[in-house]
């Protein structure tokens, strides 16, 4: 039988540990050889998340399955969630592989689809791998909520006035906060909003008083309207740090 292999980690992190891209292909290249499968192709995906179909490389071995001049039998994984954390892409994509002959074949889940006991451990697997993916997701949301609360930076650039700072909690363990940056950085800001609360300016003003003087932006570019009102409007400068911030709109409200 004529096999391609799907490997595929969902980032840098991962790529490090036995999941590894490398790691997969040894496992299943094994697996092909003992079972004297004909291994003619590979796809491979680095960094891509299998809570989506938007995977360009298992879209082009999908479209690649569905020609009438295909040249494999089977798509061999490591695990059935390197294919996709999601039940319903399991449904669909395998479904639609099946209509045109080919079949998904994991390397260390072995399952006979033939038989009743086989298709049930199937869609129990997928089922557990959607679980994990969700919790995985609360899980982490829950981390950085708490890491927010605690007065830690959950990623993204400090602002005008700001730097980050990484902090050595134990050997292994590292936490990034905000601290003040330059001097004159921190007097720019303390002089737009007097200028903008006690001289009563407008962000187009202020921007142009700024370039006139040849303050540079945290960039070295110019000073726009919309760059000071980010400013104004940004509660950092007043102590309170926002991570995760929502809309929530009452039904029938307008």
């Amino acid at each position: 039988m004529k096999v391609v292999i799907y490997a595929r980690v969902s980032s840098d992190h991962q790529a490090e540990k036995e999941l590894s891209i490398p790691a997969q292909l040894k496992a299943i290249h094994k697996f092909c050889q003992e079972k004297g499968w004909m291994v003619v192709g590979e796809y491979l995906e680095k960094g891509k998340s299998a809570k989506t179909d938007q995977r360009p490389e298992f879209q082009k071995m999908i479209a690649m399955a569905k020609r009438p001049n295909r040249h494999f039998d089977a798509i061999v994984v490591h695990k059935f969630d390197r294919f996709s954390r999601k039940r319903e892409d399991h449904i669909i994509y395998k479904a639609l592989l099946q209509k045109h002959g080919v079949k998904v074949i994991s390397s260390t889940e072995q399952t006979d689809p033939e038989t009743p006991h086989g298709m049930l451990l199937k869609g129990m697997l997928e089922v557990i791998s959607e679980f994990y993916n969700v919790n995985l997701a609360a899980e982490v949301k829950k981390g950085m909520s708490q890491n927010a609360k605690q007065g830690y930076s959950n990623g993204g650039n400090a602002p005008y006035g700001y730097r980050t700072e990484h902090i050595a909690l134990s050997a292994n363990k590292t936490k990034t906060v905000w601290v003040l940056g330059p001097r004159e950085e921190v007097d720019t800001i303390k002089w737009i909003f007097n200028q903008y609360a006690q001289d009563g300016l407008g962000y187009k003003a202020i921007a142009t008083l700024l370039n006139q003087k040849g303050v540079p932006t945290l960039k070295g570019g110019k000073w726009s309207a919309s760059t000071i009102r980010a400013i104004i409007f940004n509660e950092s400068y007043i102590g309170r740090r926002v991570w995760n911030k929502q809309d929530y709109q009452t039904k029938g409200k307008k």
